[in-house]
């Protein structure tokens, strides 16, 4: 017996034929996001974090330590907002969160992060809930960018049940709160410039490159993408991603089917009148309980056979399966995001060994672009990994991305001059930093490890490079590394600007942190102490490169990095 609550929620337009409504649907689309100026209803502020406790939460991630650096205290904000409902034909109310770097004044970039699935309504940035939230403190934190997170309809406090892995409400959810990030500036006291930065994982992938294809599609005159970096996403949901449903072969996470069923129900309103139209009893009348929001993943998985076609109607299965022109096949094409030509900067994270969402999604996207005309589509693929096991990787690597492309500088820039040594050996050196456009007095963050203060004016220098960050009053700031020579001689950049290494005691994984945008091909190797080739890794540029050295006996090792002419060198160690 289908739970009579649940039967409201879905039993609507069923007077309409199936194939006719999802035609109408399909063919003349929804409203993907309400036009009206004020999306902001509410908004309270419910958490602040200083340093000590971003650098906790840092730990508590297992973060090597100097991979990401807390600069920025927070204030935490849960927002009320209008957007379109799940039918796409009326107003509604989301929840979300917005993290805003505390006391800065300067125009930053929005940094709209997209989480990943969820069956609990407090899982979610808007509750503090899960821990995918964290992802957008250190964001916030580590760059001082303002942070969105939509929780999507149906979740937080937004009523229905959530659309899972529908593109429109994805989509429509996150560009309100963009536009709801916009409105509460005038409140907090924040400034954003015209930077946009998109990323997310897992549904959040699918979800971020829903929000990508609408902003480029329908919204380039109101927003403008800087970069997107969607991670381990479906977006061949009617491809690759389909053979969760057809393969007669377990599956890691059999939720999912169900989830997409009732959630693309809420979407379309017509898919079934009765849930035993698609499943047999007890999954027909059990569903709606596990799904009441209540319950995680986990739960409802441990409840479910391993082979999703399993607790399908026969019928309907094998009706679906051989005809192609079958509604629900419909349905998921309509929610495929691999078949656009994107503009700006699309890099797509993967892992060839994910047990959730198949790596082809990435590559066959990619390639699809390519065919469409797309120039600035790549994949990054970090290996072997599962599902769990990728994200981190993906996480440190999108944080990188958008520290090297996102400009938080407020149009300050900085001038040096530079006096260089008299000799070889000498520590005559000086540097003198002046500032344009900067608001107030600025400080100087030097490298720690050359023991320098905070003046812009540096004597007593030996030859080197030397990096420094410049901060003005706004909390605006920009790089810059200064090269002292020797005789006022030409002298190249020394092999600490272009790479850094960053390792820790008993961590097996090194990092190396590029600070240029270098030409390919570059090449990694590792050899031991008597000079033998233990490993090579031919790659193509990325900011950070994480290297697993779990394999090698533990010891001293030196790894060169070979770009062109250029050669660095430099001592690690397995742990």
């Amino acid at each position: 017996m289908l739970n009579p609550d649940f039967a409201v929620t879905y039993r609507k337009f069923t007077t309409m034929r199936y194939n006719y409504l999802i035609f109408i649907f399909l063919a003349f689309g929804f409203h993907t996001s309400i036009g009206q100026t004020n999306h902001l209803v509410s908004y309270q502020l419910i958490k602040q974090y200083d340093l000590a406790e971003l650098d906790a939460l840092i730990s508590s991630f297992g973060i090597p330590q100097g991979l990401i650096e807390p600069r920025f205290e927070l204030d935490y904000y849960k927002v009320f907002y209008q957007t379109m409902d799940a039918l796409g034909t009326d107003t509604t109310i989301a929840t979300g969160a917005i993290v805003v770097p505390s006391g800065m004044t300067c125009p930053v970039p929005i940094v709209s992060y997209q989480h990943g699935t969820t069956t609990k309504r407090t899982a979610v940035p808007s509750y503090l809930g899960g821990n995918e939230f964290k992802v957008g403190v250190l964001a916030a934190a580590s760059t001082g960018s303002v942070v969105c997170m939509a929780d999507y309809l149906g979740l937080g406090d937004s009523p229905g049940f959530h659309p899972y892995v529908n593109s429109r409400t994805e989509a429509s959810a996150c560009i309100d709160l963009l536009r709801t990030c916009r409105e509460l500036s005038d409140s907090v006291g924040y400034q954003l410039n015209d930077q946009l930065l998109l990323f997310g994982y897992s549904q959040g992938g699918h979800a971020t490159m829903a929000l990508f294809k609408e902003l480029e599609t329908n919204l380039s005159q109101e927003f403008t993408v800087t970069a997107c970096a969607p991670m381990s996403g479906p977006y061949y949901v009617s491809g690759i991603q389909a053979q969760t449903i057809i393969a007669d072969t377990p599956y890691a996470t059999p939720s999912y089917l169900p989830y997409v069923v009732m959630g693309q129900q809420e979407a379309y309103g017509n898919l079934y009148n009765q849930l035993s139209e698609i499943f047999i009893p007890p999954y027909d009348s059990l569903l709606p309980i596990w799904f009441d929001g209540t319950r995680g993943t986990n739960y409802i998985n441990n409840r479910l056979p391993d082979t999703p076609n399993q607790m399908l109607d026969s019928a309907y299965f094998q009706t679906f399966k051989n005809d192609p022109s079958h509604f629900f096949w419909d349905v998921l094409r309509d929610n495929d995001l691999h078949n656009w030509a994107p503009t700006a900067p699309l890099t797509m994270y993967y892992c060839t060994a994910d047990e959730q969402v198949f790596y082809q999604n990435s590559e066959i996207a990619r390639d699809t672009m390519h065919a469409l005309g797309a120039t600035h589509v790549q994949v990054v693929n970090f290996g072997a990994f599962n599902h769990g096991g990728c994200a981190p990787f993906c996480f440190l690597q999108g944080l990188a991305q958008f520290s090297f492309l996102g400009d938080w500088s407020g149009g300050m820039t900085i001038i040096d001059s530079v006096l260089d040594v008299s000799t070889t050996n000498a520590s005559d050196g000086e540097i003198i930093l002046t500032t344009q456009n900067a608001v107030g007095n600025v400080t100087c963050i030097w490298d720690p490890a050359l023991g320098l203060d905070s003046s812009t004016i540096q004597t007593n220098l030996s030859a080197g490079t030397y990096n420094v960050e410049v901060r003005d009053e706004r909390g605006c700031y920009t790089s810059i590394s200064v090269a002292v020579g020797i005789n006022t001689s030409t002298h190249s950049l020394s092999e600490d600007h272009v790479f850094k290494i960053i390792h820790s005691v008993n961590n097996p994984t090194v990092y190396i942190e590029s600070r240029q945008l270098l030409k390919e091909p570059i090449q990694i190797s590792l050899f031991d102490t008597q000079g033998r080739l233990m490993k090579d890794w031919p790659l193509t540029w990325l900011h950070l490169v994480p290297l697993d050295l779990s394999e090698f006996n533990k010891g001293h090792y030196v790894l060169r990095i070979k770009n062109g002419d250029y050669t660095f060198s430099a001592k690690v160690t397995a742990f």
